[in-house]
């Protein structure tokens, strides 16, 4: 298998070139993903400026964080289980809301959520 030095360096040469136009379109493609996030991500930007705006006064007053036992029972509840001492595991007719339940969760009986 010996091989003339010129025709080594003939197919190497011929790989560079290849690998050259395949780095190129790659660059090229890497560009346009990247502009396209950039114009994406000032555009979520925006979108997100605007809707704070459309929503400002009518925005509700963040409630403090609830803990992680409260939010698995909350979730429970939204699924339309009772988690209440009465009707624990039973499932809520209709998503009919439950005053012992969301005394459970929110502490007051008021649900204040919008999934009821």
């Amino acid at each position: 298998m010996n091989q003339d030095p010129f025709t080594d360096f003939q197919r190497l040469a011929t790989q560079a070139d290849n690998l050259a136009r395949e780095l190129n379109a790659f660059r090229q493609e890497l560009n346009r993903v990247l502009e396209q996030n950039a114009e994406l991500t000032i555009e979520n930007k925006h979108l997100r400026g605007r809707l704070d705006q459309l929503s400002g006064p009518n925005k509700q007053i963040d409630k403090p964080e609830m803990l992680p036992s409260r939010r698995n029972l909350e979730k429970l509840y939204d699924s339309g289980f009772h988690i209440c001492n009465e009707m624990y595991g039973a499932r809520r007719e209709n998503n009919e809301p439950c005053a012992f339940c969301t005394s459970i969760i929110y502490g007051n009986g008021d649900r204040t959520s919008s999934r009821v």
